[in-house]
């Protein structure tokens, strides 16, 4: 099975089939998350959008359909918090019926048992939730609610026992780099997998305080020699290539009806009020010319010796710079601080295995 699906992934990276649809049904959230890219930090909702704008019932039914049509397999619902949405079990019912995975993705706090019934009983197979800290204190202090931790935790369990695929994801930052492993031990205790993130955004309203919440190089080099030393790649798994599944195999779609090469890529694509979603998907300049890019569209990578240890997210640079295709040259090298950190710990476990073997060189891979 394992292998067919990777067979697939292929398949659509290589014919340029969106696999993989995120859908922002809604940027309303009963969070406040001092990290959070999607409103500013002074307004209730959004700095330029209102809520009345979001697309209607109908139209999410109607851009189900389309994205179906065009080969979407795996469908992610988002936010916002997709829970608050008040016709969510209708949509999961909608795409389950269309054939297509129906993922959510939640803070999990609204998750209590009956909510979780409904999900499940409307198609809803996987659900991915947020965990910011070991303790109450550190989640809640970062959510700005108290009492989220518990519901958070309780809300996992429900879903979980339920009969749903459960998955944490961590953000790793400042304010909880010391309780990762005790995350780890956590999520390990319930018995769900659990997933890690160390690149923070600038916001959508042109803010970048978020920055500042972005552990240094030092703590990043203790996080994977410790407890994340599972996610530095082994030599014979490394990246021969800095693109992507962006506008390939991904697309997202915003509360407004905004197609984006990946909903953590806000590139306008093409507005589905306008267009229909295969004309997007086919045509859309943005598309083709992220799709028509090679290495040396990426100067700042094409000689970087970090290359292959690298988790550039296009999203994250072009949020952080303005530019798709930096980082570097273009004022943004956390990313390349930790692709070198994951370098040297490689390097340096090679070296304890082979001593006395001097390392050979890089060789980049076009771009395919």
């Amino acid at each position: 099975m394992g292998s067919r699906i990777e067979t697939i992934r292929h398949r659509a990276l290589r014919s340029y089939i969106p696999l993989n649809v995120t859908l922002e049904l809604t940027l309303a959230c009963n969070l406040r998350c001092i990290h959070c890219y999607n409103f500013d930090r002074a307004l209730s909702y959004h700095p330029t959008k209102e809520r009345e704008e979001e697309l209607t019932g109908a139209e999410v039914h109607r851009i189900l359909d389309e994205v179906r049509e065009e080969g979407c397999l795996y469908l992610a619902f988002t936010g916002g918090e997709a829970l608050v949405h008040p016709n969510l079990d209708d949509f999961v019912r909608h795409a389950g019926r269309s054939g297509m995975m129906v993922t959510l993705k939640s803070n999990g706090t609204l998750l209590n048992p009956p909510t979780v019934q409904r999900l499940a009983a409307a198609g809803a197979a996987a659900i991915d939730i947020s965990l910011y800290g070991a303790d109450a204190p550190t989640h809640d202090a970062f959510v700005k609610m108290p009492g989220a931790f518990d519901r958070t935790v309780a809300g996992a369990r429900t879903a979980r026992d339920a009969g749903l695929l459960v998955k944490f994801n961590f953000v790793a930052m400042r304010q909880n780099v010391d309780q990762i492993e005790r995350m780890i031990a956590l999520t390990t205790e319930m018995g769900i997998p659990y997933g890690v993130d160390a690149q923070v955004r600038a916001r959508y309203d042109g803010s970048r305080s978020s920055l500042d919440l972005r552990i240094d190089r030092a703590a990043l080099d203790r996080l994977y020699r410790g407890p994340l030393r599972q996610f530095v790649p082994p030599a014979d798994e490394q990246r021969n290539s800095v693109q992507c599944a962006c506008a390939r195999s991904v697309c997202g779609i915003s509360a407004f009806g905004e197609v984006y090469p990946c909903i953590g890529a806000p590139i306008p694509s093409g507005n589905l009020r306008k267009q229909s979603f295969r004309d997007i998907w086919r045509d859309s300049p943005a598309l083709n010319s992220i799709r028509g890019l090679r290495l040396k569209d990426f100067p700042a990578c094409e000689t970087c010796d970090h290359m292959k240890y690298c988790w550039r997210s296009s999203g994250v640079i072009y949020a952080n710079t303005g530019n798709y295709t930096g980082p570097r040259v273009f004022g943004e090298d956390w990313v390349c601080m930790e692709a070198e950190v994951m370098h040297k710990i490689n390097d340096d476990a090679a070296s304890i295995e082979r001593p006395g073997t001097p390392a050979g060189p890089v060789h980049h891979d076009s771009l395919e």
